[in-house]
């Protein structure tokens, strides 16, 4: 059982080594993708196809550094299927709440929040104070642990 366990600590932190290197391509195509399209928090349909493009991106990484590196396990067309719908779900997940959140007006919470605490980061990295820039981070707080279950699963059964 203790060996088990710390099996699968190891797992979840490779996973969130991984995870971080995942989200940072995610949300640097994103960003990229934003500023170069003129993309805004207005512009709903925009932002979910540039979070789309990143998400795609990034499950190429993703995909091929859990095999080898998370997991240590060999890839085959059955784990295949599983990851890709594992993310599918994930992928759902995430532009769901990222556009409720938009909806909300979150971004624009999160933007205040951090114009006002740190001024002189908003001033340093102006993109810190646009509301769709901010978007992302609470649905990672949501869907990450979550996908680490489902993406377990697939490639360790």
């Amino acid at each position: 059982m203790k060996a088990a366990l710390q099996e699968t600590g190891g797992e979840f932190a490779r996973f969130f080594v991984v995870g971080v290197g995942a989200t940072l391509v995610h949300l640097g195509v994103y960003l990229a993708l934003n500023a170069v399209f003129g993309v805004s928090e207005q512009m709903p349909l925009a932002l979910t196809l540039t979070y789309a493009a990143g998400y795609i991106i990034s499950f190429v990484f993703n995909y091929l550094v859990s095999l080898k590196w998370t997991f240590r396990t060999e890839g085959s067309v059955k784990k295949g299927v599983g990851f890709a719908f594992s993310h599918a779900v994930n992928a759902g997940m995430h532009l769901l709440l990222l556009n409720v959140f938009r909806a909300c007006g979150l971004g624009a919470l999160l933007a205040s929040v951090v114009a006002y605490l740190f001024p002189w980061l908003v001033a340093w990295l102006p993109v810190l104070g646009q509301p769709e820039s901010l978007l992302p981070l609470p649905v990672y707080v949501i869907v990450v642990p979550m996908n680490f279950l489902m993406v377990r699963y697939f490639l360790k059964r």
